[in-house]
């Protein structure tokens, strides 16, 4: 089951409800004017493979329930107007392929949790605000 939505002028909060659609394996809602936290009931959507918020005029930070998502293969949140600090439990994500966390304004170190993503492929941080060493972990191999 998929739901994309991406490319319109949706706006408002994105609705709790979402977090019902517990079988759903992809969720793009990139493009929009979506505005506030993302709702906590997302943590619900277990088997995602695809999250994409991209470009809209979300606040607060990557939430840490994430982390439930372990069937995640790509996550892009670039440009979507959260911050704070990258969670660690990203680390978890081990299905990870694709990370796009650039043009937020995302601080503090990258996280040197990360090596666990052996998956990744690809990885973008761009126009962020990080700081410290870049991890040893974003140096493997292409």
């Amino acid at each position: 089951m998929d739901r994309v939505l991406e490319a319109n002028q949706l706006s408002e909060k994105l609705p709790p409800e979402l977090g019902n659609l517990t079988q759903i394996q992809r969720l793009l809602l990139s493009s929009n004017n979506f505005i506030g936290e993302l709702p906590v009931t997302l943590a619900n959507l277990t088997t995602l493979k695809d999250f994409r918020i991209g470009d809209n005029q979300f606040s607060g930070k990557i939430p840490d329930f994430i982390q439930r998502w372990t069937s995640l293969e790509k996550l892009a949140i670039q440009g979507s107007g959260l911050s704070g600090p990258i969670p660690s439990e990203i680390s978890l994500l081990e299905s990870l392929t694709d990370l796009d966390l650039s043009f937020n304004n995302l601080t503090g170190p990258i996280p040197s949790t990360y090596e666990s993503l052996r998956n990744v492929d690809r990885i973008y941080l761009t126009g962020n605000l990080l700081t410290g060493p870049v991890p040893a972990w974003t140096k493997k191999p292409v």
